[in-house]
């Protein structure tokens, strides 16, 4: 469930880039509306995913903002360093979630973008939010909190993440292919069967 929260009740987790901070920033003030919540863990309000929103909330003077908070611990939630580890359950990811928790309550930031977190639910249920019904105070200062990344350094970065999506696209594929096959040899018994 999506709630208003304050925003002093959350811990940022990963600096940002500053041209997607600036992009996403433009792209939420031309609609007028937040999308997607903040997630973050329940205990600590370390922010899980939706890094850049968090920052663009509190970089604006906003007083509270769209939150799913999450039982962190949960066994259903992952973390990894890629979107692959999403579908491995062991200690392999070279990240564990008590490491995620104590950067964010530290303020000891991991550079932008280095979590991937997997939830039992699909990130992107819209919150659609309209910023005019939000809180506001004064503006506040985030420059702690944006990396010293240059374009050229965040067009890599996202060329490897897009090279991430492709992979997982690609496993996407197969696996629906596997499953098409079941599906008909499932359904060649069934004609079988009903032939008795």
């Amino acid at each position: 469930m999506v709630e208003i929260a304050p925003i002093d009740k959350l811990k940022p987790l990963e600096l940002v880039f500053p041209n997607h901070l600036r992009i996403l920033s433009e792209m939420i003030n031309t609609s007028g509306f937040v999308n997607s919540p903040i997630i973050a863990d329940s205990r600590t309000g370390v922010v899980l995913d939706g890094s850049h929103r968090y920052i663009f909330f509190l970089a604006n003077g906003y007083k509270d903002a769209p939150v799913k908070f999450v039982d962190y611990m949960d066994e259903n939630i992952r973390v990894g360093t890629h979107l692959m580890h999403r579908h491995i359950i062991d200690d392999t990811t070279g990240i564990s979630k008590i490491e995620v928790l104590e950067r964010g309550i530290s303020g000891n930031l991991f550079p932008p973008r280095t979590t991937r977190n997997f939830f039992p639910f699909r990130k992107n249920t819209f919150a659609d939010v309209a910023l005019e019904t939000l809180k506001r105070g004064n503006l506040v200062n985030c420059d702690k909190y944006i990396s010293k990344a240059s374009i050229k350094e965040e067009v890599e970065h996202n060329r490897k993440y897009i090279q991430e999506i492709e992979f997982e696209l690609d496993e996407i594929i197969k696996y629906m292919e596997e499953i098409g096959l079941t599906k008909k040899y499932l359904q060649k018994q069934v004609s079988e069967m009903r032939k008795k």
